[in-house]
């Protein structure tokens, strides 16, 4: 169902996706972070890790729509940190946070996106609840 050898764990916290060129970090930020994170502490999050070069990188970014998109499939099992179904590629640990923060350009509008069901939804970027990220770096194939 899924191509076994689509993604490549560098074993490093991060993972290569060979399909869209897209270096992502392996775990969400509720995985490395144990903590919900707002719009604004996910870009936070993501200039911390940029500070300090995770995988070798500075330029990690919350994911676009269709970064996103990407690691998502109707068909997928994966479980968030609750035990509940999310549709998550399974190659990324089970674990985490079913909606994740999507990059915004501008505004006090936010978006997500919401691993089990696949939707976006605009939030209030300033919002706290049970939100994650999960950083990207690199720029998508076509």
């Amino acid at each position: 169902m899924f191509d076994q050898e689509r993604f490549i764990d560098n074993n490093d916290g991060t993972m290569t996706d060979s399909e869209t060129g897209l270096l992502w970090m392996l775990e969400d930020a509720w995985q490395k972070e144990a903590k919900w994170f707002t719009w604004d502490e996910a870009t936070e999050l993501a200039s911390y890790f940029n500070d300090i070069k995770f995988g070798g990188f500075q330029d990690w970014r919350l994911p676009t729509e269709d970064e996103i998109k990407s690691i998502y499939h109707e068909e997928a099992t994966n479980q968030d940190k609750y035990g509940k179904e999310m549709r998550l590629l399974p190659d990324f640990p089970s674990g985490g946070l079913s909606t994740v923060w999507l990059k915004s350009e501008s505004g006090h509008e936010g978006t997500l996106f919401d691993f089990k069901n696949g939707e976006y939804r605009p939030l209030y970027k300033s919002k706290s609840g049970r939100m994650t990220v999960r950083l990207v770096r690199g720029e998508m194939i076509k």
